[in-house]
């Protein structure tokens, strides 16, 4: 039966395109964005025409999610659900397609699966989720930066707490990733425990059977 709901997980792809679409993922804590900014800045080195973006974005549905991710309990979590929905659409409309049809490679800093995984244990709803995702743009690869919860929740510890950053909920989060990834998803698996630049050559090697310019 759980298998079964799983099946919301593979977005519906839209148009033609020819760029390559990298969503970077995990939990809180993992290193994401620091990673994100620096595969974003390998490529561009490596002569390959990069846009680095991420989610929530910093447009006006974007801007409602983080100010609901620092209140707490400000909204709830079907609202969150369907905020992050909506932003992700504008995101493609206005960031990720317009890329991809010119031949760009998007590198993003969280993607449709931060909310199959995080709103699909928030709320509970697992079918509701992927069904408001269901036009989501879908990465032709998804990165996956695996760090144990309680490691994570450790970095986390260094900053101010949110909304997600519980150890209870990270590993529940963290079981949802891995179940949703193994439904047909391409995924490179990447260990996230070692320093920044470890970790950025480990992504590097995982992406590089897919972008040539990463082989040399």
């Amino acid at each position: 039966m759980f298998k079964r709901d799983l099946n919301f997980a593979k977005p519906i792809q839209h148009g033609l395109r020819k760029g390559f679409y990298i969503a970077v993922e995990g939990i809180d804590g993992v290193g994401k964005t620091t990673q994100s900014n620096r595969l974003a800045k390998l490529l561009r080195s490596r002569g390959v025409k990069t846009v680095l973006t991420g989610e929530p974005t910093h447009m006006a549905v974007g801007r409602l999610i983080k100010e609901g991710l620092r209140s707490g309990g400000k909204y709830s979590e079907e609202v969150m659900a369907l905020l992050f929905a909506a932003d992700r659409l504008m995101h493609a409309e206005k960031v990720i397609k317009p890329a991809l049809r010119n031949g760009m490679t998007v590198v993003s800093d969280r993607s449709v699966i931060s909310s199959l995984a995080y709103q699909a244990v928030a709320t509970r709803r697992r079918k509701w989720v992927g069904w408001i995702n269901r036009y989501a743009a879908k990465p032709d690869v998804v990165v996956y930066i695996s760090l144990k919860p309680e490691k994570a929740l450790k970095r986390l510890r260094r900053f101010s707490a949110q909304r997600y950053e519980r150890l209870r909920f990270l590993k529940a989060v963290d079981r949802m990733y891995r179940l949703v990834l193994r439904r047909g998803w391409r995924v490179v698996w990447v260990d996230g425990d070692g320093t920044v630049e470890e970790v950025g050559e480990r992504i590097a090697r995982g992406l590089a059977k897919f972008i040539p310019e990463l082989r040399r």
